[in-house]
């Protein structure tokens, strides 16, 4: 079962095409069919960036609706256009989650953090040189809420499956892509079951440049960046165990380490993104 931190997109959700289901199967959805549960305990989601707040995570939805073709996953909405037992392929589209660094709760637009604040320079001597090789976020402009597109291959195995996404930005945001592939495998530990998946992430230079690049049309005392292509590997590691038929204890663990083109950006402090959460989940439909 996936989990995402409410009213944030997608940031860290993933999403699995319709399956043509056998009845009494556990891995796959059928078609016209509405799944909802909700998670309530503790964790928390740190953030890289510099004045970058950590995300609580205390409630988190996971829901999901299936017709025979279209189909919504937490965050994603698609169309698949070809599934069996094995495999799926599907158009897709989703807010890219890179903005959710900098502002909480970006998706819902509950709380937008520092979107109306206006920034002034510190005071800087006359004729000094000076730059921060260190950039707050509340120093730079906003950065987009950006819509992506693409395609999503799924394959299925008896106790393992694999995703491949491929996303274009579509309104102009960026103006790049990105892309993931991940393999995950479950197996049963203590009365519960055992998650370990492992996500490499590929994100362009004009997405790397968007959000962490810091350029002319910046405040002119903060260190310029021009953002490059990179690979994010993430592992994440799992335990679910059902305590009803409708009540579940879970807990999971999700480490995401930033190569140089992040750890370079001014705007970066830390070279991970650490996740972890522990509670009981509720499942309604």
């Amino acid at each position: 079962m996936r989990f995402v931190v409410w009213l944030i997109a997608i940031c860290f959700s993933g999403s699995s095409a319709a399956l043509a289901c056998a009845s009494g199967e556990d891995a796959c959805v059928e078609a016209e069919q509405f799944q909802l549960s909700v998670a309530v305990g503790a964790g928390q989601r740190s953030n890289p960036l510099y004045d970058g707040d950590g995300f609580p995570m205390l409630i988190l939805p996971d829901f999901s609706y299936y017709t025979d073709s279209w189909f919504v996953d937490n965050g994603t909405f698609g169309y698949s256009l070809e599934q069996n037992e094995q495999f799926a392929l599907s158009l897709v589209t989703r807010l890219n989650p890179e903005k959710g660094y900098f502002q909480r709760w970006f998706a819902g637009n509950v709380i937008t953090m520092n979107s109306s604040a206006v920034f002034l320079p510190p005071a800087v001597e006359i004729g000094a040189e000076k730059t921060m090789s260190a950039v707050s976020i509340e120093n730079v402009k906003k950065r987009p809420t950006a819509l992506d597109a693409g395609l999503q291959l799924n394959w299925f195995g008896e106790q393992w499956q694999s995703r491949l996404n491929f996303w274009q930005n579509v309104n102009s945001k960026y103006n790049g892509q990105n892309a993931s592939w991940s393999w995950s495998t479950f197996w049963p530990l203590a009365g519960g079951q055992v998650d370990l998946a492992a996500t490499l992430y590929w994100k362009s230079s004009k997405l790397i440049d968007t959000y962490y690049g810091v350029g002319e049309d910046e405040l002119y005392y903060l260190e310029r960046y021009r953002g490059r292509d990179s690979w994010q590997p993430e592992l994440r590691v799992g335990w679910q165990k059902a305590l009803t038929s409708r009540w579940s204890v879970l807990t999971f663990y999700r480490y995401l380490h930033l190569d140089d083109a992040m750890t370079d950006s001014p705007l970066v402090q830390d070279d991970s993104v650490q996740t972890w959460f522990v509670g009981v989940s509720y499942r309604f439909y």
